[in-house]
C-alpha cells in the first residue's frame, strides 16, 4: 500500500516539474513599459534618436527582432515619443508577436489622452483584429483518448485594411492670433490721436497770433502775440512728430497681426509602416 502511495506521489511530482516550463513557454512575459513620469535629458533624447535610427535600419532589412529591441530602448530613453509605441506594435506584428503588438497599442491608448475619437477607434479596431488572430492561433486542448477526429486549428485570417493602415498622426495644437499685436496697434492709435490734438491746438494758437499781428510782422518783439505764435508753431511740430510716430507704431502692430503664423503647429516625425505585395518597410514623415 505504501509503495502505491509512493508511486502516485513521484508521478505527481514529475508531472508538476514538467508542467512549469510548459506554462512559462505558453505565457511569455510582455515587455515592461515604465511609467513616463520624468522628462528625459538632452543626452537621453540624443541616445533615443540614435537607437531609433538603428532600429529603422534593421526594420528596413526585415530584421524585426533587432528592430524591436532598438525601438523599445529608444522609447525607454525618451518616453515622450509615444508614437514609437505604434512602430513597436507594427514590428511585433510583422514578426508574429501579436500579443506584444496588442500590448504596445493598448499602452499607446493609455498614454495618449488627447487622441481624436476617430483615431482612437481605428487603433482599437487594430487591437481587436490582432486579438482575434491570437485567439485563432491558440492551440486547442488535447483530445481525449478514443476514436475522435483530430482538431485542426483554422488558418489565421488574412490582414484587413485596418491592420495595414498606417498609424494615425499625433494630435497637433492649433496656433491663434495673440493679443500683443493689438496692444502695439492701440498704443500707436493713442499716439496718433494725441499728436493730432497737439497739432490742432498749436495751429489754433499760431493762427490767432498771426491774426492779432494783422497778418504781417507788425507785432513788437517780446509781445504776448509773438510768444503765442512761437508756442503754437512749436506745438505744431511736436504734434506732427507724435502723429507720424503713432501712424508708424499702429501700422507695425497691424502688420504683426496679419503676418503672425496661425494654424496647426509643426508636428514631430512619425515613422509610417508601408506594406505591399512581398514588401514591408517604413516611410518617414516630418522630423523625429
Amino acid at each position: 500500500m505504501r509503495a502505491c502511495y509512493r508511486t502516485v506521489f513521484l508521478t505527481s511530482l514529475v508531472a508538476s516539474v514538467l508542467a512549469v516550463p510548459a506554462l512559462a513557454q505558453t505565457q511569455p512575459a510582455l515587455t515592461n513599459y515604465p511609467a513616463c513620469s520624468t522628462k528625459p535629458s538632452a543626452s537621453d533624447s540624443e541616445a533615443a534618436h540614435s537607437a531609433f535610427l538603428l532600429g529603422k535600419r534593421f526594420f528596413d532589412e526585415a530584421d524585426y527582432g533587432s528592430a524591436i529591441h532598438n525601438f523599445v530602448d529608444a522609447y525607454k530613453l525618451d518616453c515622450t515619443k509615444t508614437e514609437l509605441l505604434t512602430i513597436i506594435a507594427r514590428a511585433n506584428e510583422l514578426s508574429g508577436s501579436r500579443a506584444e503588438a496588442v500590448h504596445a497599442l493598448e499602452t499607446y491608448l493609455l498614454r495618449v489622452q488627447n487622441l481624436a475619437p476617430e483615431d482612437r477607434a481605428q487603433i482599437q479596431k487594430r487591437i481587436d483584429n490582432l486579438k482575434a488572430q491570437v485567439a485563432a492561433q491558440t492551440p486547442a486542448a488535447a483530445p481525449t483518448p478514443g476514436p475522435v477526429a483530430p482538431v485542426v486549428a483554422p488558418p489565421p485570417p488574412s490582414p484587413t485594411a485596418a491592420e495595414v493602415a498606417p498609424p494615425p498622426p499625433a494630435a497637433t495644437e492649433a496656433r491663434h492670433h495673440g493679443a500683443a499685436p493689438w496692444v502695439v496697434a492701440g498704443i500707436g492709435g493713442a499716439a496718433l490721436v494725441a499728436g493730432g490734438i497737439i497739432w490742432l491746438v498749436g495751429n489754433s494758437q499760431y493762427n490767432a497770433a498771426v491774426s492779432a499781428c494783422g497778418g504781417s510782422n507788425t507785432c513788437a518783439p517780446g509781445s504776448p502775440d509773438i510768444a503765442q505764435g512761437n508756442t503754437g508753431h512749436t506745438m505744431m511740430w511736436v504734434g506732427g512728430g507724435v502723429f507720424l510716430g503713432g501712424v508708424g507704431v499702429a501700422g507695425a502692430g497691424l502688420l504683426w497681426h496679419f503676418l503672425e503664423p496661425t494654424g496647426p503647429a509643426q508636428t514631430k516625425a512619425t515613422i509610417v509602416p508601408t506594406l505591399g505585395p512581398g514588401y514591408g518597410g517604413l516611410s518617414v514623415a516630418g522630423r523625429f
